[in-house]
C-alpha cells in the first residue's frame, strides 16, 4: 500500500509537470539558474517567488537563484557579463543594447502586455485623463527620462503639436511636489500609485496609463541571449513554463502571492506588496493573454513596440525580428 501511494503520486506529479509545458527531470538533474529582476524583490516580483516556492523550477529540472537588478539596462548587462543566465527586463532596454552594437539580448517572452508608464495629477488640479490634455501640461519628470520620450512620442502619434513641459525634479520629490500643488503632474511607474494615493488622499488622486488611451508598447519580459537560445532552448521553455505558472497563480490569489513574497524577502509589508500586485496584474492580464495566454508575443504588438522605441534613439536601424523570439513559449498556452 505504501509502495501504491507513492507511485500514485508520482504519478500526479508527472502529469502536473507535463501541464506546465515541460517533461519531468530527475531530482539530481537540477541545472542551476540565475535569474536577475530588474530591481530589488517587491511585490511586483511576486511570480518568479510563486514558481520557485511551489516548486515550479524545481520540477522542471531547474535549480534557479533569484537576484536583484538595478534597472533594466543593468539586468541585460548581467546577461551579457554572465552573472546571469536569463533577466526580466524590457523591450526598450533589449532594443536599445541592440542599436548601440554587441548585445545578442532577446525578448522570449512579454509579460508586461502593457506599459506602466503613468501620469499622475490631482482631480482637483490637472485631473489628466486623456491625451489632449497633455498639451502644453506641465509634468515633474527627470532629465533623460525614457518616460518623457516615450510620452512625447505618443503625443506625436495622437497628432498632439503642443508640447507637454517637463520639469526636472528628483524622483524622491516628485510625490511630494504633487501634494503640495507645486507642480500639476507627474510621471512615473503605474506602481507607485499606492504611494501617491496615500500622499495625495485616495479621493483626490488620478492616475493617467497611457496603456490604456491606445499607447502601444510592449514592456517586462523575459530576457536571454542568442547562444542561449541556440544551446539550450528546452532549459528556456522549461523556465518560460513554470515563470508563466507562477504568474497564473499569482494572478488567481494574490494573498497567496504576497505572503511567498513576505516570507521570502525579509522587511515587505504584504499590504504594499499586495497593492503591487494587483497593479502588475492588470498589465500582465490582457485580453490577448486572455486568448493566447501568459507571456505572449504579438508580432504586429512588437513591431509598433519597437519602432515607438527607435523614435527616441536618433539614428538607431533595428527589424522588429531582431528584438524576439516567440518560439519558445509553451505549446499549449498558459491562460490567466
Amino acid at each position: 500500500m505504501h509502495w501504491m501511494r507513492k507511485t500514485a503520486i508520482a504519478s500526479l506529479a508527472g502529469a502536473f509537470v507535463a501541464t506546465l509545458g515541460f517533461a519531468a527531470a530527475p531530482a539530481q538533474a537540477q541545472t542551476p539558474i540565475t535569474f536577475s529582476l530588474d530591481f530589488r524583490a517587491l511585490g511586483r516580483h511576486a511570480a518568479w517567488f510563486v514558481a520557485l516556492d511551489k516548486g515550479y523550477y524545481k520540477q522542471a529540472g531547474l535549480d534557479v537563484s533569484i537576484i536583484a537588478g538595478q534597472g533594466t539596462a543593468q539586468a541585460i548587462q548581467a546577461i551579457e557579463a554572465g552573472t546571469a543566465q536569463i533577466a526580466f527586463s524590457d523591450v526598450a532596454g533589449v532594443v536599445a543594447a541592440r542599436a548601440n552594437g554587441g548585445s545578442t539580448a532577446r525578448m522570449v517572452s512579454v509579460i508586461y502586455q502593457k506599459a506602466p508608464y503613468a501620469i499622475f495629477s490631482l482631480r482637483d488640479g490637472a485631473n489628466v485623463r486623456s491625451a489632449d490634455q497633455l498639451a502644453g501640461l506641465e509634468i515633474g519628470s527627470g532629465a533623460g527620462s525614457f518616460t518623457q520620450k516615450v510620452i512625447e512620442a505618443f503625443m506625436a502619434q495622437k497628432g498632439i503639436t503642443t508640447p507637454a513641459k517637463f520639469t526636472n525634479i528628483d524622483p524622491s520629490a516628485r510625490v511630494g511636489m504633487l501634494a503640495a500643488k507645486k507642480i500639476p503632474s507627474i510621471e512615473t511607474f503605474v506602481m507607485t500609485r499606492p504611494g501617491v494615493a496615500k500622499a495625495v488622499g485616495s479621493s483626490n488622486a488620478r492616475t493617467y496609463l497611457l496603456a490604456n488611451d491606445g499607447l502601444v508598447l510592449y514592456s517586462n519580459g523575459i530576457v536571454v541571449r542568442d547562444d542561449l537560445i541556440k544551446s539550450k532552448p528546452d532549459l528556456i521553455k522549461a523556465f518560460i513554463a513554470a515563470s508563466l505558472q507562477g504568474w497564473k497563480d499569482t494572478i488567481a490569489k494574490p494573498e497567496e502571492a504576497a505572503d511567498i513574497v513576505v516570507k521570502l524577502n525579509k522587511g515587505l509589508e504584504k499590504d504594499v506588496v499586495l497593492e503591487e500586485i494587483e497593479i502588475v496584474s492588470e498589465l500582465v492580464k490582457t485580453d490577448v493573454t486572455a486568448r493566447k495566454g501568459l507571456g505572449a508575443i504579438d508580432p504586429e504588438a512588437m513591431a509598433s513596440s519597437v519602432s515607438l522605441i527607435l523614435q527616441t534613439l536618433p539614428g538607431a536601424k533595428l527589424a522588429a525580428g531582431d528584438v524576439y523570439d516567440a518560439t519558445l513559449l509553451p505549446a499549449t498556452p498558459v491562460l490567466p
